[in-house]
């Protein structure tokens, strides 16, 4: 039940009168020393540093002020408007550091959140608590980022409070970062003082009530920590821990660097691939080339055509095994639109955002994307898998006409038209549509015999889908919600063809590998039922079809790559 207007003002009293108020309570890294818990601040910014004392328990407490005499923008509204303005900023902040072992609790106020050092922060701290006590139907707030190519960000808010299927969360393949909403603080001062709820946030902190006096601050601590200790399989947001980013300093972190550059190298820990990354999907399409540089000894090189894991691999695996990784950030690939890497189309991106790698450990499934390490729990992969399963098995039937590769960047274009020339379907590879929303996109590769969009791609490894699916969601999104390309899809398809409807069958058709859920990476599973989802809410349906094939030629020693000097 909602909280009326009148209950909400009972609750304010009620507030009023109870020793609790509300804080930002992050919990660091027991074990660190107590100098590296705050980030280095100059005398002029600290007014108190001292040790204090909580009921026998010693804390410290760091109080003081960032000042800036003329803020940064001052520049700019005087230059604009032609008038002096003689201001100044601070923002005063205090710190108490409150060691329970094996953590060390901080409450922040004011500005003191800038104070503490991430790295020894716990990241998730707050959503560990939340998941346990937040009401699933009294919801204001949640944040996400999506796990794959996109890395898509996303809040929404409610502020009258709604249940959690309001917020049109992912079932897969979002990671929630934030959440804001009623909860149950029975176990607090605070509830069992009012008996009432209380509107909390949490994300790495946790921003609630907290009492004022202190053998009741630190029961309210130690309270705190017992709720994120308790089994979540009672809550209804339980699924939020399901995925979550790693913190740097997690005690796991050592191993799986040093499967990833084993891996790298030659080793087998984990299926490893290339995976293009969301701000590179685009030009990396229409690349002639990619530039690689600053990965290791032996200078920037040229990767022509196609990049491949192994233009990366093959310089990687010359590096001694632990330098490798240091290597593999620092280096930068680019896309270039000629042939020899000297025009570029798009930014340098660190070489780490093009590699996926997976391993098990103790069965949990952990996945280097873009750059950092996620968890990803067992029940979760199960029933990823059991989706996609039934999913793939949604059949286009293909015609008895093979792909046979020429190693040369038209091979997709010749085999569309390959089919178009021989089957009753129509070439629409490379011929580009064009609307408000989407100036420049492929309608299809291929449109079939009932008018199916049909998107063929060779997909040499696993991770390569995903500007497969992204092409596939432009496309039905366009002729979904812009009538310019259902026209311009009528006008291509004539006089052959007459299209007055969206077509409602989308067919992802793939060479090089077969549809088979043990085939696509986790992150290609978390993507095909996102898409999926997302097709399904166009009102058309996703199919799937294995085009016969023959096998790409390999080459050991990459003929493709040459220095660039």
């Amino acid at each position: 039940m909602k909280l009326s207007a009148v209950s909400q003002a009972g609750d304010r009293m009620a507030a009023a009168s109870v020793p609790s108020k509300p804080v930002s309570l992050f919990r660091l890294a027991g074990r660190a020393a107590a100098e590296d818990l705050l980030v280095p601040l100059n005398a002029g910014q600290v007014t108190v540093d001292t040790e204090v004392e909580l009921a026998g328990t010693r804390a410290r407490l760091v109080a003081g002020r960032f000042r800036n005499e003329v803020p940064l923008w001052v520049a700019h509204a005087s230059s604009l408007t032609g008038t002096e303005l003689a201001l100044s900023s601070e923002l005063p902040f205090a710190v108490l550091l409150v060691p329970r072992p094996p953590w060390t609790y901080a409450v922040s106020w004011g500005a003191g959140h800038l104070v503490l050092n991430d790295d020894h922060v716990e990241q998730g701290f707050g959503l560990l608590f939340g998941i346990r006590r937040l009401d699933p139907l009294e919801l204001g707030l949640i944040a996400s980022a999506a796990l794959d190519a996109s890395a898509r960000a996303t809040q929404t808010s409610i502020p009258g409070g709604g249940d959690l299927s309001a917020f049109r969360l992912e079932p897969y393949g979002d990671l929630v970062n934030r959440l804001a909403g009623t909860a149950d603080l029975t176990d607090l001062t605070y509830g069992r003082v009012t008996g009432r709820r209380h509107r909390i946030r949490a994300g790495n902190s946790v921003w609630l009530p907290l009492a004022d006096e202190p053998q009741a601050f630190l029961a309210d601590l130690d309270a705190i920590g017992a709720v994120v200790d308790e089994s979540d399989s009672a809550s209804a947001l339980r699924f939020i821990a399901q995925t979550r980013p790693l913190d740097n300093r997690d005690r796991l972190v050592p191993e799986l660097e040093r499967r990833l550059a084993d891996t790298l190298g030659g080793a087998e820990h984990g299926p490893l691939g290339l995976a293009w990354p969301g701000t590179a999907v685009h030009d990396a399409e229409h690349a002639g080339s990619f530039r690689i540089s600053g990965l290791g000894p032996g200078g920037p090189f040229v990767a022509e055509s196609r990049l491949e894991l192994e233009h990366l691999t093959h310089r990687l695996a010359t590096i001694d095994v632990d330098k490798r990784l240091k290597a593999l950030r620092s280096g930068r690939v680019t896309a270039c639109a000629d042939d020899a890497g000297e025009e570029e189309l798009g930014a340098q991106i660190t070489a780490a955002r093009w590699i996926v790698f997976e391993t098990t450990i103790d069965h949990a499934r952990y996945v280097f994307h873009q750059g950092r390490w996620y968890r990803i729990g067992e029940t979760y992969v199960r029933q990823m898998r059991e989706q996609v399963t039934a999913l793939l098995a949604r059949r286009f039937t293909w015609p008895a006409e093979t792909w046979t590769p020429t190693g040369t960047p038209d091979d997709e274009n010749r085999y569309c038209k390959q089919v178009a020339a021989k089957h009753d379907y129509l070439c629409l590879d490379r011929n580009f549509a064009t609307t408000p929303m989407h100036p420049r996109f492929e309608l299809c590769d291929l449109l079939g015999p009932d008018n199916e969009l049909i998107h063929v791609k060779w997909l040499g490894r696993a991770t390569a889908a995903s500007h497969l699916y992204t092409q596939a969601l432009v496309s039905a999104d366009a002729l979904a919600y812009e009538p310019e390309a259902l026209q311009q899809l009528a006008q291509k398809a004539a006089p052959d063809r007459k299209i007055t409807s969206t077509p409602r069958t989308v067919v992802l058709a793939a060479a090089g590998r077969a549809w088979n859920v043990d085939e696509l990476f986790t992150l290609s599973q978390v993507a095909l039922l996102r898409l999926d989802r997302a097709v399904r809410a166009l009102q058309a349906t996703l199919q799937f079809a294995d085009i016969p094939f023959q096998p790409k030629t390999r080459h050991p020693r990459l003929p493709s790559q040459r220095s660039r000097t």
